[in-house]
């Protein structure tokens, strides 16, 4: 135990050493453009989040791996992990049933973290503008009016979501349906900058494609479900403008319909991140395809979290600047929010993303060989911050103290 310890102690010591004399607090996010600085933002970590350190970083971690990835890391660490066994059954000789015994207790603990990390409430690191006039935002979210979310997600449940992870405003898109989004416009505050604004839209799906419309809930459709501005046009009934519709991801990038005066039903904006693990595999896999397709297109690129109430960690954040936004109303807030995505352009909104390891060419192969180096794997696991890092040492320290006494009381 002693060499164990001393060797971590050793690695934690230089690993704060270069927390503190090379990486500058952004390196916790990343802006989703490439080469682009991260400005007027940071991450901000509540006090029981800092105490629990250990646990809130692994449980981020899981909470931002990407479906490959998930799978590449559960099969590295069972290589791994057989290995040492097989070291260990060498020198001091072992059963079949104890082996078992020992692989099922490891194989618990690991499904209980990963499913910690969807279902656990705990403390969430939040995204903090510098700028009193930067809005921060997410323009595709659920509620428990979706069939595929949480029956605990209620529109209350998602406003305190988006509040705890830093969020001013968020759009509520539920599948076909208005309902939570007008239940979330109905407890809005007044100004906007008196507390978490929550918006209308819905999520559609049309020519196979997923689209997130944000657009006023029609108090003339029963129980809420979506009267396309489409259907709206053909009756003679046209909307002063048509709503921002979203091309959302994962989906085909080839049959992104773009907006045009033949295609009202196209998008302005596109997703570089999404939330979901589906999502974040590619994001990950089509990064430079998608900003091809907005510049070409002249699209707004955008992240949605698409939370449907699992995990508490966000992924990534909108970021535009809007003077004088907390003494609108969110009606107007949400006016120049919708004007933002429509005026098609690429950088109209900044997209801040949490740290996280991206294997662009082969997700697999990628992520295993980072399972199977502990150091780098180590790297991307633990903290950024000096404070982390503390609650790294003071736990790590009083898991020694407790096993060494336990191991003296039983010799004795």
């Amino acid at each position: 135990m002693s060499r164990w310890w001393d060797l971590l102690s050793t690695l934690i010591v230089l690993y704060g050493a270069w927390v503190l004399y090379h990486a500058p607090a952004t390196t916790e996010l990343n802006n989703a453009r490439a080469g682009a600085d991260v400005v007027g933002v940071e991450l901000v970590h509540p006090a029981l989040y800092l105490v629990i350190a250990p646990l809130s970083n692994v449980l981020d971690a899981f909470s931002l791996l990407s479906v490959p990835q998930l799978i590449a890391l559960t099969v590295a660490l069972i290589a791994y992990y057989s290995f040492w066994r097989w070291r260990r059954a060498r020198r001091r000789g072992t059963t079949r049933w104890s082996e078992f015994c020992a692989a099922s207790r490891v194989f618990v603990v690991y499904l209980l973290l990963v499913a910690m990390s969807a279902v656990l409430p705990r403390p969430m690191a939040a995204l903090r503008a510098t700028d009193p006039d930067a809005v921060i935002f997410d323009v595709h979210s659920h509620t428990n009016y979706s069939h595929d979310a949480s029956h605990t997600f209620t529109v209350q449940a998602n406003r305190e979501w988006h509040r705890d992870a830093g969020f001013d405003v968020a759009y509520i898109t539920d599948h076909r349906c208005f309902d939570g989004a007008a239940e979330g416009l109905r407890g809005n505050p007044k100004r906007a900058g008196d507390g978490t604004v929550l918006l209308s839209g819905v999520e559609l799906q049309g020519d196979e494609q997923h689209q997130v419309v944000l657009e006023p809930p029609d108090a003339a459709v029963p129980k809420g479900f979506l009267e396309t501005w489409c259907v709206r046009a053909g009756e003679g009934r046209v909307p002063a403008r048509p709503p921002v519709r979203v091309q959302t991801i994962p989906e085909e990038l080839a049959k992104t319909r773009i907006a045009s005066p033949a295609t009202p039903d196209g998008v302005t904006a596109i997703e570089i991140s999404d939330g979901a693990p589906r999502g974040l595999a590619q994001g990950d896999r089509d990064d430079k395809q998608i900003w091809d397709i907005a510049s070409v297109n002249h699209l707004t690129v955008v992240a949605g979290s698409n939370n449907h109430g699992w995990g508490r960690t966000a992924v990534a954040w909108n970021v535009t600047r809007v003077p004088g936004w907390r003494s609108m109303t969110p009606d107007s807030l949400a006016r120049v929010l919708e004007d933002r995505l429509r005026s098609r352009q690429v950088n109209a909104v900044q997209v801040i993303e949490r740290r996280r390891f991206e294997s662009h060419a082969n997700p697999f192969l990628a992520t295993a060989a980072y399972a199977f180096m502990p150091v780098i794997f180590a790297f991307i696991v633990l903290p950024f911050t000096l404070a982390e890092l503390l609650s790294w040492f003071a736990w790590l320290l009083a898991t020694v103290l407790i096993v060494r006494l336990v191991r003296r009381r039983r010799a004795a």
